[in-house]
């Protein structure tokens, strides 16, 4: 599996809120790395990318390419409006048919939340949960293993 994290970046370094970007972003890294599955991250090149004077097409040209890449999407949807690169991401990876998972402060557009297959409640801890009940059944099997291999190492230390 192969996520693409979304959500806003520009808005938040400009205010200097990027714990706001990142924070979460980490979160999903942490989980995905335990678990052998793949993130693509702008927020972990974003601050050498702003530093540069490359064309903006460059921009779009890099979504794309992690774009058609990834298999899920992830988006928090907090602050989303002052995001025209998220939203780019969202509407172009509906259109490939691929599914976007969301959190965050649910959006009032039926145009925004029509590209999105769940919206989780529960923040990112819910979109993980739903990563590993709904797209990652060998990982889900794996933890099992692990719980039942420390419950019989328990039983043994006995």
């Amino acid at each position: 599996m192969y996520i693409y994290e979304a959500g806003c970046l520009t808005h938040y370094h400009r205010n200097n809120e990027m714990n706001k970007a990142i924070e979460w972003r980490n979160k999903l890294d942490k989980w995905a790395n335990n678990n052998n599955v793949e993130t693509y991250n702008p927020a972990k090149t974003f601050l050498k990318e702003v530093n540069h004077t490359y064309d903006p097409r460059a921009c779009v040209d890099q979504n794309e390419y992690y774009l058609s890449r990834c298999d899920i999407m992830i988006v928090n949807l907090d602050d989303i409006d002052f995001s025209p690169g998220s939203i780019y991401e969202l509407v172009r990876f509906k259109d490939m048919r691929k599914p976007v998972i969301a959190f965050g402060t649910k959006h009032w557009s039926p145009h925004i939340n029509s590209c999105i297959s769940n919206h989780c409640e529960d923040g990112i801890e819910g979109v993980i949960e739903l990563l590993i009940n709904m797209f990652d059944q060998g990982n889900l099997y794996s933890i099992k293993q692990n719980k039942t291999k420390k419950e019989r190492n328990k039983t043994h230390e006995k």
